[in-house]
């Protein structure tokens, strides 16, 4: 019984490379010899990309091909091996997306390196590349930090470590949402000095008029005017109110805006 499945090679879309890799794995698991090699590919293929390879080997058939010849000519084909300047001009021109992670930063820089034939340099070029194009300017002044003995591996452990540091500290100082402000508020008001002036009848009492039976309502016949408690009832009793100081009705001297009065007091 054969390990995993091959399906056929997708021309349009597929990445022969990687097709070829997979393949290869299937051989080493199922213990396929190497003259094989050629009917399996053959086989699993696929229509397509099995005419494809037949107009590739003409005049030759593609059972009259080794293995390795029928890879190339396709990979030929397919995925040509690209100009390593150009390679590496877009390497050099990589940088961290915004909404990219350190970890994805690192996968595509590897990516971009694969025909860039930098040979042992590999980890040198993809350090000097990492740390130069990463988005934060925090984590990259910290790399800056290190001697040349830094490694690609340690620098991409560094920047994670720092990275998940920045998103937790932005995770605990996220803004309250509204009622946490609002309960917020209140307790700064409590301890703010801040009293009202309204005489202790009232004072905590909810606004006039509300439901009957509330803490806010009337249920006595009282009704307040600005500046007192009125004990006259009636839903005019405010209106008759004078003030002693500039002698106008409908709020008493103590709250008469020509005097200067007002509601609260900052106590010292």
């Amino acid at each position: 019984m054969s390990v995993g499945l091959i399906g056929a090679f997708d021309v349009r879309s597929a990445a022969w490379a990687s097709y070829v890799d997979r393949l290869e794995m299937y051989f080493v698991a199922n213990g396929i010899k190497a003259e094989v090699q050629l009917p399996t590919l053959i086989a699993v293929m696929g229509e397509e990309a099995y005419e494809l390879l037949v107009n590739l080997a003409s005049p030759r058939k593609p059972s009259d091909l080794k293995f390795k010849d029928a890879v190339d000519l396709m990979q030929q084909h397919l995925e040509p091996t690209p100009s390593v300047l150009a390679e590496r001009y877009k390497f050099r021109q990589r940088r961290q997306a915004t909404e990219e992670n350190v970890s994805e930063y690192v996968a595509e820089l590897k990516k971009l390196s694969r025909y860039c034939a930098f040979g042992s340099n590999l980890n040198e070029n993809l350090r000097d590349q990492f740390v130069c194009g990463l988005r934060s300017d925090v984590i990259r002044q910290r790399l800056f930090a290190e001697d040349d003995s830094l490694t690609f591996t340690k620098a991409v452990k560094i920047a994670s470590t720092l990275e998940a540091a920045e998103r937790d500290a932005a995770a605990v100082e996220k803004p309250l949402d509204d009622g946490s402000q609002a309960t917020q508020a209140v307790h700064a008001l409590r301890h703010s000095g801040v009293r009202s002036v309204l005489p202790k009848e009232i004072r905590g009492k909810g606004t006039p008029g509300g439901a009957p039976g509330s803490r806010g309502g009337a249920t006595s016949g009282r009704s307040v005017s600005v500046g007192a408690v009125s004990w006259r009832g009636g839903a005019a009793a405010g209106e008759r109110d004078i003030s002693r100081w500039c002698r106008r009705k409908g709020h008493l001297r103590r709250v008469c805006p020509e005097r200067g009065s007002r509601i609260l007091e900052i106590s010292n």
